[in-house]
């Protein structure tokens, strides 16, 4: 069998008064992951990737409709719901959670999501 390249999927979770928690937590995930696919006869091939540090404050803030849209998203709408419910086109929707995704610098909107649901 060709070499798996496996890559741990992000943690939606944080825990942002912790980040020793945090980081034993991705540390023991990987652990048990590369321990499970050892058993199994599966290479693993990537190291865990380092950890991010959640974004503290914005460069560049959330207009008002970003802030909505993110709320939207957190809430677990789709982008055709939450057109629907903003009275906006679906292109703008995937526009703002684009924007929203690089103005966090994250990577997918489950991270988005749980950075609105953590912020104070």
């Amino acid at each position: 069998m060709d070499e798996l390249l496996i890559e741990p999927a992000p943690v939606a979770t944080s825990f942002p008064d912790h980040p020793q928690l945090e980081a034993a937590l991705q540390a023991a995930l990987w652990a048990a992951l590369t321990e499970t696919l050892a058993r199994v006869r599966l290479p693993v091939t990537a190291a865990p990737p380092a950890a991010r540090p959640a974004p503290k404050s914005l460069r560049v803030p959330l207009s008002a409709r970003e802030q909505q849209v993110l709320a939207c998203v957190a809430a677990g709408d789709s982008n055709k719901l939450i057109a629907r419910t903003l009275g906006l086109s679906l292109h703008t929707v995937k526009r703002h959670v684009a924007n929203i995704l690089v103005k966090l610098d994250v990577d997918s909107r489950g991270q988005a999501a749980a950075w609105w649901l953590s912020r104070p």
